[in-house]
Parts: structure tokens; C-alpha cells; sequence
């Protein structure tokens, strides 16, 4: 069976040293080797615009195929295969009948944003001659039915067992549901896709040939250069992947937890592909306590108040019942007696505050949305069992005048939540980390 399972980042492809660093890596070693490959970022940026915007304006066909067109040249410099203009020409139909219909379904959509990955794995093969494609319908990748956030089921077994040895390149994002309509499992998911594979054909590791943004113990827009983490727990690296400033799938770590499978982040910049960071069950506490000071701008908070409503039976239930039907995610909740304070996206703060005002709770006083706010995180396994890392957080933002609008810890041993103006943010992100990695 397959004896390797790599992903690689679609920001690779066209750069001609990596994915011959990657050739040469895989080249070491016998057997059958998957390549699940993500969307180069800025096809998939404008195969997601021309949906959003297909109703607004008129569609521009010859832009569309013109920028298409442009994406390969300038990867490859030269003019686009047969296959990269026929895969072209069917997603210019698709949007164009979704134009003449006037609407378009969650399934249509995932069936139209798949041609950024079909489309990128196209140019890979012309770059990487001795690759083979193989596509999720060809395999059978049977998914749930949950559009653009799907979860993989199955997948054919026998069909890799009798692949000869080489290099087999799948489109990483997406699978097939029961009825064969195209289901995506979220935002460049092909860490996701590729963990799935790995736990279910039983091959012993994950390798991310490099991520576009590494884990490093900030980020380094705001604290230059700040070091890498050499080793992660599944649970750590699940909660950094929800901030803005890591690019690594947060499901990543979910087919794989149980078989106690390792992930290993590899350095592209070499054959070498000496691994920069590793991830499994190991409890590694840093002799710091904390392995990163994350942060993201992405949210907002949803305030209920009132005279007991955190011991008022049923509030909560109801509230997240709501915003789980309105498909609302909820990324966090931090409650007292007098309050339920809910982190939702930024974007569905308003969409979430007129559902819960039409609840019409008596207990609840008011209701308000807090905009303009970021989340700091603080991870590190061992932060509550080890005095003092709460004090050291609390000291560093309250010295340098920083006003913290929520704050939770405890419900699990390696986060520490601050919620602060988005004003703030920096500054947060400065002092904490100096606070335990400069002092």
C-alpha cells in the first residue's frame, strides 16, 4: 500500500526549485506516493470572486479566460495545456449558467470553487512531468453532504492497492457526496484531505511539504523573527490553526489523534526536507510554559446581561441552538452569573445579534455587540498547572495600560483568552510574548 502521504501548498506550485526539492525528496524512496495539493491561493481567490459577483455585473468571459490564461504563463511561461483550457472553458459555463439561472446552490458553489484546485493541479502536472493525477470522483473520497464544510466518510481502498509505485497527485479541498455532487471541506482544507488518507490507508506519517505561514511563537508581522516551535500536541495545533497568522487546517488533526499518527512540517527550501516542526500526542511542556502568543482580528462579542442569566436554566441551550441552525459558528463561550459572552466571527456579529434579540428572553437585561475587538491567545500545554503564568499575562498587558474587555482561562490546560480593542492588539501580542520569551 501506499507507503507516503505529503500535501502540498498550492503557493508552491510554479516554484520550480520547490517542487523539484519535493521530486527529489520523494524520489529517495520506493512505493506509492500521494500529493494532496491545495488551490494556488490566487486562483482560488478569483474562482471565489467571480461566484460572489456573478449577479452584481455582467460576467466578463474574455477577462475570465484571459486571467486564467495569464496564471499559467506566468508559472510555467509558456502557452496553457489542452487540459488547463477545457478546464477553463467549464467553469467559464458554470458560472455562466449560474449567471442565466439567477441563483445557485451550496453544492453548485463547491462545484464551481473545485475548478481552482482542478485547475492547479493542471499546471503542477505540466511543471512535474512524471506525476500522475487522480481525482476524488476517480477514487471514490465519499464526504458528508455538509457543503463547503463537508467531513470525509471513506474512500476506495482497492484502488490504491493496486497502483504501481510513483507519484500520485490528488485535488486536495474536496470529495464526493453519495448522489456525486462535488463537496468541499472548507477554506484549503488539503492538510484535512491529506490526514484523512494517511489514517485511512494506514500509512505511518503526514508530511506538510512547508506551510505558507509556519508556527512560530508570534506573529512575525508583529515581533520580528520570532522562533519556530519545534514540537506541538494535536490539541495545540488545532487551537493555533483557528488564528489568522497559521495556515493549517484545524481538522487536520482529527482523523489522526486516535492511531497516534505524527505530522511533520517539512523545510521545501532543500531536498534535505529536514522536518522544522512535529506534531503528536507527546505532552511536551516548554520549559516557558507558553509555545505562542496567536492573535486574530477575526471576531466578535456578543454580550447577553442580566441578574443570573449564566444560572438561568436554558438560555444558553437555547442561544446556541439558534445560531447552530442559522449556521453560525461559535468560537468560544465565557459566561458568569450575570453574563453569557459569546465570540462569533466578525462577520456573523450582526446576523447573530438580531436572532437572539428575537428570542425574547425575560432575563436577559440587554443584549449588545462589541465590534472592533481581537482575540490574544495564549498556548502552551501546562498553563494551569504551573503558578504564575496568569499573572505574568495580566502584568504584562496592565503595565503597559492595555484595557482587556474579556478574559478566560481554565477550561482547558493550554489556552488563556484575551479579548482587547483591536487598537490594542500589537501591543498585547509585543508585551506578552517579551513578557516570556525576552525576559
Amino acid at each position: 500500500m501506499s507507503n507516503r502521504v505529503i500535501r502540498l501548498g498550492g503557493s508552491n506550485i510554479g516554484d520550480i526549485q520547490s517542487v523539484n526539492n519535493l521530486s527529489a525528496y520523494l524520489g529517495r524512496s520506493g512505493g506509492v506516493k500521494l500529493v494532496v495539493v491545495s488551490a494556488i491561493p490566487e486562483l482560488l481567490q478569483f474562482v471565489r470572486g467571480n461566484i460572489e459577483n456573478v449577479f452584481s455585473r455582467e460576467l466578463d468571459t474574455t477577462g475570465i479566460i484571459t486571467y486564467l490564461n495569464e496564471v499559467y504563463s506566468s508559472r510555467l511561461n509558456s502557452e496553457p495545456s489542452a487540459g488547463y483550457k477545457n478546464l477553463s472553458e467549464q467553469l467559464l459555463s458554470l458560472l455562466k449558467g449560474i449567471a442565466l439561472i439567477g441563483d445557485y446552490s451550496r453544492a453548485l458553489k463547491d462545484q464551481v470553487i473545485s475548478y481552482a484546485e482542478k485547475l492547479s493541479v493542471e499546471i503542477l502536472q505540466n511543471q512535474w512531468k512524471e506525476v500522475k493525477v487522480v481525482y476524488p470522483e476517480e477514487i471514490a473520497l465519499l464526504t458528508s453532504p455538509d457543503f463547503g464544510n463537508a467531513t470525509f466518510i471513506s474512500v476506495d481502498k482497492p484502488f490504491f492497492f493496486n497502483l504501481q509505485d510513483g507519484v500520485y497527485v490528488i485535488p486536495g479541498s474536496y470529495g464526493i457526496t453519495e448522489n456525486g455532487k462535488t463537496a468541499r471541506t472548507g477554506k484549503t482544507a488539503a492538510d484535512y484531505t491529506a490526514a484523512f488518507l494517511t489514517a485511512y490507508l494506514g500509512v505511518e506519517k503526514l508530511e506538510l511539504w512547508s506551510l505558507d505561514n509556519d508556527f512560530q511563537k508570534a506573529d512575525p508581522n508583529i515581533v520580528p523573527n520570532p522562533p519556530k516551535i519545534a514540537r506541538l500536541t494535536y490539541s495545540e495545533a488545532s487551537e493555533l490553526a483557528y488564528f489568522q497568522h497559521y495556515s493549517f487546517h484545524p481538522r487536520t488533526v482529527e482523523p489522526l489523534e486516535d492511531l497516534r499518527i505524527p505530522i511533520y512540517v517539512l523545510n521545501s527550501s532543500s531536498d534535505e526536507a529536514w522536518v522544522e516542526t512535529k506534531i503528536n500526542t507527546e505532552t511536551f511542556v516548554d520549559d516557558k510554559i507558553v509555545k505562542s502568543v496567536a492573535c486574530t482580528d477575526d471576531i466578535s462579542l456578543l454580550k447577553l446581561d442580566g441578574p443570573g442569566v449564566g444560572l438561568k436554566p436554558g438560555i444558553l441551550a437555547k442561544v446556541t441552538t439558534c445560531l447552530n441552525e442559522a449556521g453560525i459558528n461559535i468560537k468560544s463561550v465565557i459566561t458568569s452569573q450575570i453574563s453569557i459572552n459569546l465570540i462569533l466571527e466578525r462577520k456573523t456579529g450582526e446576523k447573530a445579534l438580531s436572532l437572539i434579540e428575537h428570542l425574547g428572553f425575560n432575563s436577559v437585561q440587554e443584549t449588545t455587540l462589541v465590534k472592533d475587538v481581537s482575540l490574544i491567545g495564549i498556548i502552551g500545554h501546562g498553563m494551569q498547572q504551573n503558578y504564575g503564568v496568569s499573572a505574568r499575562i495580566f502584568n504584562a498587558v496592565a503595565q503597559h495600560k492595555i484595557n482587556v474587555v474579556l478574559s478566560g482561562s481554565g477550561a482547558s490546560d493550554l489556552v488563556s483568552y484575551l479579548v482587547v480593542k483591536s487598537s490594542d492588539k500589537e501591543k498585547s501580542v509585543r508585551e506578552i510574548y517579551n513578557a516570556f520569551f525576552t525576559n
